[in-house]
C-alpha cells in the first residue's frame, strides 16, 4: 500500500508493507519507508529510522 503526503514544499509516498516472520510470527513487522521516484523508477532506501514532516511533505533520515 502507499500513502501520498503532499506538502507545502513537496510530494512524499510512503510506501507500507507487512514483513513477515514465518518461524517467529509473533515478531512480523511493518516496514513504512519513503518511496523514491525518479528518472522512470521506483526504489527503497535501506530500512532506517526516518522522519517526516505533514506540513511541508519531507522526509529525512535520522542518525
Amino acid at each position: 500500500m502507499m500513502i501520498k503526503v503532499v506538502g507545502t514544499k513537496s510530494t512524499t509516498v510512503i510506501f507500507m508493507a507487512d514483513k513477515w516472520n514465518p518461524k517467529a510470527q509473533w515478531d512480523s513487522r511493518y516496514l513504512w519507508m519513503p518511496l523514491e521516484i525518479g528518472n522512470g523508477k521506483l526504489w527503497l532506501n535501506e530500512p532506517k529510522p526516518w522522519s517526516i514532516d505533514i506540513k511541508t511533505g519531507s522526509y529525512k533520515f535520522s542518525n
